[in-house]
């Protein structure tokens, strides 16, 4: 007998009639799911995909949510989930049927799993049931199998209470790692398959024609340029350096072994060229996926806003370069100050609204460039909807970790554990970045010659001055003798706190000389800008005053840098601005321990183990140069590797395994929360109220409410609570506190009044 297809999943145009067909559906959320399975090359998961993405809208098929959509009285029948997953489960074989479930069941809202995901109301299971039962020739049509076995087991409690019985034996002896990254990954590809299904109707497919040829095309005309300016560096053995280092790059990447070589490192002293470097080894590497049936992405993390900025216009300019236009869906990027925007060149058609956020949250791209915290919300913030949708895209891909030393070391083990099953299991390729290499994620190094490189350069030398602690004015008084003494020279002054920035960066305000302050409490906006201006205008010769935010990935370069004293790493990023090019006379770093008037110092801002640490490498070191620091930065994390604690690893990965998500997102914190502050917005320019207009705006669109909401953060500061009281704020809207611009001065950021 053959029937035609009435059942519908959605509503278009708000039409019944028009709305998608539940067949229709349900048949292209599975193949978008299976061909983006396909691209990140995974095997042998087909069958589970297919049932789970079949699945996971069966309860539409009755008759109260068939009514619903017609837009007749609304019935607590309606709702699908449940029903669903209780067919997943039915289907599943047994070693999927409880992540299976849980897949389905959560396929939209959050995934927490606890008793009341695995309960339900039974009449109310039974009476769906039977409402979807009237329809069982044309859902078996469907599913192209007799379902009559199932209509008879859903009506039973002993069924019913399978789920649940599963959940509590296997939350008694805990869910293996393995098996939780093979839950986030099924329900991500379902979460993905069945929004892009609804968004685009087709899968995302990444582009397919990067190479390293690229690069280096691209590197060439970077080495012109800059021997055009600067033609006495081709003599230079840092020129020299830089090319053998790429050379060697890419001739590791062509040998390595992919089926066990999952975890690489490019470990490097700073202004060599890992930049570069990186980027020809993951097109390289990329080009040798492809070849064996991979399409990857590749994921370029980094830990702050403003060298992802700097890093994305490197890519965009590489790109160019090579006649490819950087469009949405081929370099993308995404951090809380990036607006949304999706143009999808493959379709000549521009994304807008939720489908545009939620592509770009997707990471519907090949190039991705975002931070460390946007990778490990991915993984970490376990059962999130809004963010394990895009879990499934670290599986085929080339994750690239730059300034990887910023990763705090109570949080190495739970990574290099998750990190080893999505090499081995999920053809994940990991690439870390750094001129201070932890004792962590360690895997093939791809510069074999690194240590003659540490060893050769000697552009810099650190003075220790760290022997006694001294007051800030008498370091100011220093730093300020030594700039009236040095016209022609660059000063850096990087310090631990805003307070104690400021205060130095006030003692030399009267000072003859270009002086600039950077911390948090400048706008984002305005932080970039003079980051950018100090790039640009390198032979100003101006002095820098800024907390640490500038010791990591910032390309300046400066003659002389003073510092607070700081771990062995954060000293050495440090030096890392001084002397960068190897253009002048070596490159002086001076460290001092500077305390507060109660005789705490203000490196106590760090943990107390890398400073104690520290202090005992470097006592009696009154003089290091750059070649010494190798051997130095390995003594700093053989020790940090004896004392740190895995209290919180193993707390994360307990609550994983144990299933209680809620606990264990609560501990993976990359940024401690700072409680003691508040955000204020500063009513900079026109752009901030005009945001604020459209955000109170009823008939603003979607994304411009969201892109409002976006800028906002541009002009986004966090000041203590305590300090509140001293500025005048209106609360424009829930949560938004406005300053004035009277409270903002443009040399110093907020100012108290």
């Amino acid at each position: 007998m053959s029937i035609s297809f009435k059942l519908r999943s959605h509503l278009k145009n708000n039409s019944f009639e028009e709305g998608q067909l539940l067949k229709d559906h349900l048949e292209n959320v599975t193949k978008i799911a299976l061909e983006t399975n396909e691209l990140h090359g995974i095997k042998g998961l087909d069958d589970v995909i297919r049932i789970i993405c079949m699945t996971h809208d069966f309860g539409k098929a009755s008759n109260y949510f068939q009514d619903y959509l017609r837009g007749k009285e609304y019935s607590k029948y309606k709702n699908h989930g449940e029903i669903s997953a209780y067919l997943a489960y039915y289907l599943l074989p047994e070693e999927w049927k409880l992540i299976g479930y849980m897949c389905v069941r959560k396929h939209h809202g959050n995934l927490e799993p606890g008793i009341e995901m695995f309960s339900c109301d039974e009449k109310d299971i039974v009476e769906i049931a039977k409402s979807i039962e009237i329809n069982k020739d044309e859902v078996e049509r469907i599913y192209n199998c007799d379902l009559t076995d199932f209509f008879q087991k859903i009506k039973t409690e002993s069924f019913l209470n399978e789920p649940r019985s599963l959940y509590r034996k296997v939350k008694s002896k805990g869910m293996d790692l393995s098996s939780i990254l093979y839950l986030q990954y099924l329900w991500s590809l379902l979460l993905t398959a069945d929004k892009t299904q609804l968004i685009r109707g087709t899968s995302y497919q990444n582009y397919t024609n990067l190479n390293e040829k690229q690069v280096k095309n691209y590197k060439e005309q970077i080495r012109n340029q800059f021997l055009t300016n600067n033609p006495l560096v081709k003599n230079t053995r840092l020129f020299q350096i830089k090319n053998l280092i790429y050379d060697e790059v890419i001739s590791n990447i062509s040998k390595l072994d992919l089926d066990k070589d999952h975890f690489l490192s490019i470990n490097v002293p700073t202004g060599t060229g890992k930049t570069l470097a990186v980027f020809g080894a993951s097109f390289h590497l990329a080009e040798r996926l492809i070849e064996k049936g991979i399409k990857p992405s590749i994921i370029y993390c980094l830990p702050y806003t403003s060298i992802i900025d700097q890093n994305h216009a490197v890519l965009t300019d590489l790109l160019e370069f090579n006649d490819i236009e950087p469009t949405s869906d081929y370099l993308l990027k995404q951090h809380y100050l990036t607006e949304i925007s999706y143009f999808n060149s493959q379709e000549n058609k521009e994304y807008l609204n939720y489908d545009a956020r939620f592509c770009v949250e997707n990471w519907q791209s090949t190039i991705i460039t975002t931070t460390f915290i946007q990778l490990f919300n991915t993984i970490y913030k376990t059962g999130i909807n809004d963010i394990g949708h895009r879990f499934h895209k670290l599986a085929g891909s080339i994750i690239i970790l730059d300034e990887i030393q910023e990763i705090p070391p109570k949080y190495h083990k739970v990574i290099e554990a998750t990190f080893k099953i999505l090499g081995e299991q999920f053809n994940t390729y990991f690439i870390t970045v750094t001129a201070t290499k932890p004792l962590f994620l360690i895997g093939k190094e791809l510069v074999t010659s690194n240590k003659q490189y540490f060893t050769e350069l000697n552009r810099i030398k650190i003075e220790n001055y760290s022997d006694k602690c001294i007051s800030l004015s008498e370091f100011s008084s220093i730093v300020k003798e030594d700039i009236i003494k040095n016209p022609n020279k660059s000063f850096l002054i990087v310090l631990n706190t805003i307070k104690s920035a400021l205060e130095v960066y006030n003692s030399l305000a009267d000072l003859d000389r270009e002086v600039i302050y950077l911390s948090t409490e400048i706008l984002p906006i305005v932080r970039l800008q003079l980051i950018k201006y100090t790039r640009e205008h390198k032979d100003n010769k101006f002095v820098l005053v800024s907390t640490q935010l500038i010791e990591a990935g910032v390309d300046i370069d400066f003659d002389i840098v003073y510092r607070d004293f700081a771990p062995i790493a954060s000293i050495n990023q440090t030096a890392g601005r001084a002397n960068r090019n190897s253009l002048r006379d070596m490159g002086v770093v001076k460290l001092f321990r500077i305390c507060r008037d109660n005789g705490k110092e203000y490196s106590n801002i760090y943990p107390n183990e890398l400073i104690d640490i520290t202090k005992k490498i470097l006592n009696n070191k009154n003089c290091i140069y750059e070649n010494e620091l190798y051997a130095i930065n390995n003594e700093f994390f053989n020790l940090v590797n004896e004392r740190k604690s895995d209290d919180e690893s193993n707390d994360i990965l307990a609550n994983l395994t144990r299933l209680n998500f809620k606990y264990a997102r609560e501990l993976f914190k990359l940024i401690e929360p700072e409680l003691y502050k508040e955000d204020i917005i500063v009513d900079y320019d026109e752009k901030v109220m005009e945001a604020i207009s459209t955000i109170k705006n009823k008939n603003a669109s979607y994304l411009d409410i969201y892109n409002s909401w976006i800028r906002l953060n541009n002009y986004k500061v966090s000041v203590p609570k305590d300090d509140l009281s001293k500025i005048q704020y209106d609360v424009v809207m829930d949560g938004v506190k406005l300053v004035s611009r009277v409270y903002y001065d443009e040399k110093t950021g907020i100012r108290r009044l």
